[in-house]
């Protein structure tokens, strides 16, 4: 999933307000009356809410669900996140607590939203469609290790270093791949209009012939098909489908993403490099 950068500032917006709303009525709201406890419920709700918001889109973008642009380290609005909830926090931690178990409701209730989030992350972590780890960081532009494949058309064995020089986007797919499908006619368009720039889309199945030849001949995508040979642990082949990594021309790996990126997110990101 691809969430636009004005709409999740635009929701961040909306939970600052409801955070700010909230403290205030708590700030403001006179202690005694019949209005008391429903303007105090509503202050904590609002609190709540805004907070909670705030939390799931940081969250969101910690794990990669909001697409590769929204990656937490590539995203502003991450950042603009992570201060609220500082922000937040640290009134919490600050604000006076009238209650005979202020120690408990001030350290208890952040400890277990904190152990619910990791929790949930766990859970996450565990379940074997999840991105790897390694697509959730930064990728550093270290050097991309080697790799080794059969062309399909030639059957010959080609590697990665033979193109250097030029900008390499290497796409793991498999045939039985639904996002794969819906991803690779936007790699192939991106190859033929930037193909004169250097550009090199290489798609690499770990599938036997008798499955992905058949595929190939009733579908065809611009670029390098292959089958992959051997491929360092660093590109994680196999785990994840889709999964790719887009490679300067000096070889190191500019940036990697699993899912179909923005259209428009691909092509900046390539155009970055050639």
């Amino acid at each position: 999933m691809e969430v636009a950068t004005t709409l999740l500032l635009t929701l961040l917006g909306i939970a600052t307000a409801c955070i700010v709303a909230g403290i205030t009525l708590l700030a403001r709201t006179p202690r005694q009356g019949t209005g008391f406890r429903i303007l105090r419920a509503l202050a904590w709700m609002l609190f709540a809410f805004g907070t909670g918001l705030v939390a799931l889109i940081a969250g969101l973008q910690l794990a990669g669900r909001l697409g590769p642009a929204q990656l937490w380290f590539r995203a502003p609005s991450f950042y603009v996140a992570a201060a609220i909830l500082v922000l937040a926090a640290t009134w919490w931690f600050r604000r006076p607590f009238v209650h005979p178990h202020a120690r408990l409701i001030r350290l208890g209730l952040p400890a277990v939203a904190l152990v619910s989030l990791g929790l949930l992350a766990i859970a996450h972590r565990l379940d074997g469609r999840s991105t790897p780890l390694s697509a959730l960081l930064p990728t550093l532009r270290a050097v991309a290790p080697e790799l080794s494949f059969y062309e399909s058309s030639s059957g010959a064995v080609r590697r990665l270093s033979e193109y250097r020089g030029k900008v390499v986007l290497v796409n793991f797919w498999a045939t039985w791949c639904g996002p794969c499908r819906h991803e690779m006619p936007m790699l192939s368009s991106a190859q033929a209009d930037f193909a004169g720039q250097g550009l090199v889309v290489i798609y690499l199945s770990l599938e036997e012939p008798a499955v992905l030849e058949p595929f190939l001949r009733a579908h065809h995508f611009e670029g390098v098909q292959g089958r992959l040979a051997q491929a360092a642990d660093y590109y994680r082949a196999g785990q994840i489908y889709p999964l790719s990594y887009l490679i300067s021309r000096d070889g190191r790996v500019a940036k990697r993403w699993s899912g179909r990126p923005a259209e428009n997110w691909l092509r900046d990101s390539i155009r970055g490099e050639l």
